[in-house]
């Protein structure tokens, strides 16, 4: 039986347990057209023939580890963990950015054994009751466009995509086909 419950701090060095990577079938193909004020980007999903496989780069590294306690400890946040049999299997972090009165979705991470399943639908409709419940007006979030599975989670739970960052992970983003997207979810 899988327990949802909040994150606590002894759960920070168990985040390691599960695996939050993930392969892909397709991806977000991002383009680009003009330049300075007439720009314009295209996007379309594109098949692959090989699977993109993110490997272990989606594994949780020390820095984020320590992240997640600094946003635990100011507390302003929805910090929710999954827990089967004794074992953490998903995390959502979740923090309020009183500055534009939205919340930013930092973490949704299912591991992959996990996954279709129901456990993300249930952590984002709790992300999205506790915002509501503060008066906020949006969910921003943040995907790759090379991980098509979250962007389809995405826009079925009624996400919009509203903006992307060629420029975001490397000076070269758009040639390495990972392009920042930008997702708000409305309240």
């Amino acid at each position: 039986m899988i327990a949802i419950r909040p994150l606590q701090p002894a759960d920070i060095a168990r985040l390691r347990e599960f695996d939050p990577n993930f392969t892909s079938d397709s991806v977000i193909e991002v383009r680009k057209a003009g330049a300075g004020l007439h720009v314009a980007w295209s996007l379309s999903e594109r098949r692959l023939d090989i699977p993109f496989d993110k490997g272990r780069r989606y594994d949780l590294l020390e820095s984020d580890l320590e992240e997640i306690v600094e946003r635990l400890e100011a507390g302003d946040g929805l910090y929710l963990v999954a827990e089967d049999a004794g074992r953490l299997v998903a995390l959502l972090d979740l923090e309020r950015a009183e500055w534009n009165n939205t919340a930013w979705l930092w973490n949704l991470l299912i591991d992959r054994t996990y996954r279709r399943r129901g456990l993300g639908r249930q952590l984002f409709g709790r992300a999205v009751d506790w915002a509501r419940r503060r008066g906020l007006r949006a969910i921003i979030l943040e995907t790759q466009s090379n991980n098509a599975p979250a962007c389809h989670f995405y826009a079925a739970a009624g996400c919009e995509l509203v903006g992307l960052n060629d420029f975001y992970y490397s000076n070269e983003d758009l040639e390495l086909g990972e392009v920042a997207l930008f997702w708000a979810y409305r309240l």
